[in-house]
């Protein structure tokens, strides 16, 4: 939960700036009605004060720019993450949101779809953000200058392209966003979120409940090592019925003689070299050819369910048929154990490219802050002072861009392979690209096993959504409805 909501502060951030060059909603510089714009109801429509009071909290009064940001955040997000394929969505970036259908069953727009999910990321940083003001917690030094340092880099992007900040972000978020009311969306996630450490990293978690976990839900967490043989049922859409049954009928059987040779005494491998004999010139399967290491169930592998039964014994053997009629053959080597490869440590300093006139430009600044790194009398502490400096990742700033126990498949995966490559060592410095930009990166070193890190953080997750359920129950949101469909056009 930690490392998604860290990513979810981060797109509420940045994302918009990293989404393609789409002018959003932009109107003719000679404010005359075009032909092409006349074709849409609402390519005129008159937009809701920005000042306005849109939502309100006991302590917060949320103006309607604050809600556009969320709104338009998440459109922006949507049209970097699909941009090839917003015609098989629907959506045409070109025509006002109101007037084009999202779910037909419903009669649901594209402007409701992206304002529900405005509203909820809004929703969740304003009840932190409440009780943050609630407990006297506000934003630090640390904090403003990380603010600071993200409206910067707007103002030099804008620079670049010759614009002012307003023109800039308008290109974005449509028009009169200025720096100050992007300022007050951003300071309200950064409490919110503020809040979210707050109460996540406060959840205590003790040996004895995580080693339970893990015992209780072995089948969740634990790995297990397989050989397997596959048998295909050989059949094809110019088949008949009955030649495709007795195909399937034919795999059943091979694969049930196969189980047979095993429980005769051969082992998986004879038995395999047996069933499925080399061809001339090749050299017959190894064990390693048929073993799975470190294979997790997790719901998801039917075959492997066996192996995590109650009684279940290493050398058992099952035939799984799935539902073309192919058998798999898999004979247990381990059971059940926990992984105990280390999770790393890692720090990062992110990049937003959008904020340089080129990724060719942003490119150069990585290397170039990679080159001080490896340079400094203390590589690591001049990291930690560069990450204050450069770095548009709030979720990390303020830890020196430390992230704790990443476990593999935790971030995107660039970001991954470069954390779990295999010559990994402390102290190694780097850059990668991803979506989110460049990060330039550096190896802290190894953290807790992965079972252990798993079972901690579903413990905290679990612990944490009650905490939040509770909060958003107890803080009351009420909105100004009749502003809410003049958002954007």
């Amino acid at each position: 939960m930690k490392r998604f909501f860290t990513v979810l502060i981060c797109l509420v951030l940045a994302a918009f700036l990293a989404s393609c060059k789409i002018v959003i909603n932009k109107p003719a510089e000679t404010g005359e009605v075009t032909e092409a714009a006349t074709q849409y109801a609402h390519e005129r429509m008159e937009l809701a004060d920005l000042d306005k009071e849109i939502a309100k909290t006991e302590h917060q009064s949320i103006p309607v720019s604050t809600l556009r940001y969320f709104m338009m955040d998440q459109y922006s997000s949507f049209l970097n993450n699909y941009y090839y394929y917003l015609s098989y969505f629907g959506l045409d970036p070109n025509v006002p949101l109101h007037d084009q259908i999202y779910d037909k069953e419903n009669g649901t727009t594209w402007y409701e779809y992206f304002l529900s999910l405005g509203k909820k990321a809004l929703e969740q940083y304003a009840k932190f953000a409440e009780m943050a003001i609630k407990e006297n917690i506000a934003l630090d030094q640390t904090d403003i200058a990380g603010i600071d340092e993200y409206l910067e880099n707007i103002e030099s992007a804008a620079k670049e392209n010759n614009v002012t900040f307003e023109e800039y972000m308008s290109e974005y978020m449509g028009e009169g966003m200025t720096r100050e009311r992007i300022r007050a969306a951003v300071e309200l996630s950064r409490l919110g979120y503020k809040y979210y450490l707050k109460i996540y990293d406060g959840i205590n978690v003790t040996e004895d409940q995580i080693e339970a976990e893990f015992n209780e839900k072995i089948k969740e967490y634990g790995l297990v090592d397989y050989l397997e043989a596959y048998v295909k049922a050989e059949y094809d859409e110019t088949n008949t019925d009955e030649e495709v049954e007795a195909a399937k009928a034919a795999a059943a059987d091979k694969a049930a003689a196969f189980k047979a040779l095993v429980e005769g005494g051969k082992s998986f491998v004879e038995a395999y070299n047996e069933t499925f004999p080399a061809a001339e010139g090749e050299e017959p399967a190894a064990e390693a050819d048929l073993l799975v290491k470190g294979a997790a169930n997790a719901g998801s592998l039917d075959k492997l369910a066996f192996i995590f039964e109650d009684g279940a014994k290493q050398g058992d053997i099952n035939l799984y048929t799935d539902e073309n009629g192919n058998v798999y053959i898999v004979q247990c080597s381990a059971l059940p154990y926990k992984n105990m490869q280390k999770s790393v440590d890692v720090r990062h300093i992110l990049l937003d490219s959008s904020a340089y006139s080129t990724e060719e430009a942003a490119e150069e600044k990585a290397k170039e802050l990679v080159e001080e790194i490896k340079a400094a009398s203390d590589p690591k502490a001049k990291f930690v002072e560069l990450v204050a400096q450069h770095s548009t990742d709030p979720g990390s700033n303020a830890t020196g861009g430390l992230y704790e126990n990443v476990c593999p498949g935790d971030m995107v995966t660039e970001f991954n392979d470069w954390c779990f490559d295999a010559d990994r060592k402390v102290g190694d410095v780097g850059y990668v690209l991803t979506n989110y930009g460049f990060h330039i990166m550096y190896f802290e070193g190894f953290g807790e096993e992965i079972w252990h890190t798993d079972c901690e953080s579903a413990i905290r997750d679990t612990a944490f959504e009650k905490l939040a359920d509770d909060i958003y129950a107890s803080v009351e949101l009420t909105y100004s409805e009749d502003l809410t469909d003049a958002i954007t056009r």
